[in-house]
């Protein structure tokens, strides 16, 4: 990488034989208000005429290539390596933003120490269309991100992350972005914030997109390699719990009936609890 430009947005459009898309894609980037953009794209060896189709925007694109790669975070891997810019964006050929002004929307609201800022996005299926915002925890904890993701078509990342903690691994071939996002903020503790703002239009055909169950697969994985499968069994068990309301209910009243309780009063509903499970002939502790 060469040294990072302030304000300046990198955004990195990688495709593969994507002719019928592109373009498309292209105009939502050259068409945005902000104008400090350096535009990549990187291609994986196309032959359906792609090529062509970038050529045409030659000019307005600060650095494109064409060659065989190792998957699709390779080829982000390979924009990443040139990008100048203070941040970076992903949009994918067939993403599209949102609104020509999106990127200065974004920019205008992000607070001092932030370093992945992040907003919605609007999943295109054949017949209908729905917003998916993704995480939205301001700080975000271990199983907000367990249970949930950042959008990287929605998301401005700080280069400079890329320099500290690495590029994407090319072991997940359907999940490393996930997990980019999950080491920042969970292992390393870095500052994001979250914009209620729909940034992209994602249409839903891609790799991750047909392979959700692989996706699934390669998350838990990872998570079990991390903690252990003991440890991610209980995780998994707590997510469940955490989506029903009955549960939720319960444990927040038994927090607060807990937390006002005299020493007492406590020993008094123990004592009950122990007779009770003496009845009822079950163990004591």
């Amino acid at each position: 990488m060469t040294e990072i430009r302030k304000n300046i947005i990198s955004v990195i459009t990688v495709c593969y034989n994507a002719k019928s898309n592109l373009e498309k894609t292209i105009l939502s980037v050259l068409n945005q208000t902000y104008s400090n953009i350096e535009y990549i794209i990187i291609d994986g060896g196309s032959t359906d005429g792609t090529i062509d189709i970038i050529k045409r925007y030659d000019d307005k694109i600060a650095y494109w290539q064409s060659e065989p790669d190792n998957g699709i975070y390779d080829a982000m891997n390979k924009g990443i390596q040139k990008a100048n810019g203070e941040w970076i964006n992903f949009m994918n050929a067939g993403d599209l933003f949102a609104s020509t002004m999106i990127l200065q929307q974004m920019l205008d609201v992000i607070k001092p120490g932030v370093r992945i800022l992040r907003g919605n996005i609007i999943r295109i299926y054949p017949k209908f269309r729905v917003k998916s915002v993704g995480v939205t925890a301001q700080n975000p904890s271990l199983m907000d991100m367990f249970d949930n993701t950042f959008h990287h078509q929605a998301c401005f990342i700080q280069t400079s992350l890329f320099r500290e903690f690495g590029l994407y691994s090319i072991d997940y071939r359907l999940c490393s972005d996930w997990k980019f996002f999950f080491d920042c903020v969970v292992l390393h503790n870095i500052k994001s914030q979250y914009v209620d703002l729909t940034v992209a239009y994602f249409k839903m055909d891609g790799t991750s997109t047909n392979n959700s169950i692989l996706y699934r697969k390669e998350q838990e994985n990872y998570l079990k390699n991390l903690y252990g499968v003991e440890q991610f069994d209980l995780l998994h068990e707590l997510k469940i719990y955490r989506k029903s309301r009955v549960i939720t209910f319960y444990y927040k009243m038994y927090c607060f009936i807990m937390n006002h309780l005299s020493q007492q009063n406590f020993s008094r509903l123990l004592m009950l609890k122990r007779f009770v499970c003496r009845v009822l002939r079950r163990n004591v502790n």
